[in-house]
């Protein structure tokens, strides 16, 4: 769901096909190595810090959505690129909460590849159809498409902190 939120504010700034599917493999591929940390790792990383998932999301979404309000109010919207340190930061970002799926992954299923496989797949094809609605929005209402990302990922960091 996170990719898919932060994946729509972008798909409002019109990033090429290109861009969109290197995205979509990366986060894809960071969806398939988090939880495998995570499993591997285990619960103590957690016992030991005092930095949980859910905050670091609340903040880069809540950040995310101030930087698209401001973006609303310009008159000619500047579009960010997904250079390949934008790309790892995007795909880190709406990964960093699967970690923890990965802590608990093998007492719930026995083929942890097999389910690594599928949340890898589901979160690349979620990440598609992010930017594919967010540059049908953009084509439909014009610039309110940045006041309605701004909305939603405001919206989605209030929900990650209260979840």
């Amino acid at each position: 769901m996170d990719a898919f939120a932060l994946a729509l504010s972008y798909g409002i700034k019109n990033v090429s096909i290109k861009n969109i599917i290197i995205t979509a493999m990366t986060v894809g591929l960071f969806h398939f190595f988090m939880p495998l940390f995570g499993s591997i790792v285990g619960a103590p990383l957690f016992t030991y810090t005092i930095i949980k998932p859910r905050f670091v999301l609340f903040l880069v979404f809540l950040l995310l959505s101030i930087d698209m309000f401001t973006h609303f109010f310009e008159e000619k919207p500047k579009i960010k690129k997904l250079n390949i340190i934008g790309t790892l930061f995007f795909a880190m970002s709406v990964s960093f909460d699967s970690f923890s799926v990965g802590l608990g992954l093998k007492y719930i299923y026995d083929n942890i590849l097999a389910c690594l496989f599928t949340f890898c797949m589901i979160s690349a094809i979620f990440t598609c159809l992010g930017f594919w609605l967010g540059k049908k929005l953009s084509q439909k209402i014009g610039k309110y498409s940045f006041l309605l990302g701004s909305i939603t990922l405001f919206l989605y960091s209030i929900w990650i902190l209260t979840k």
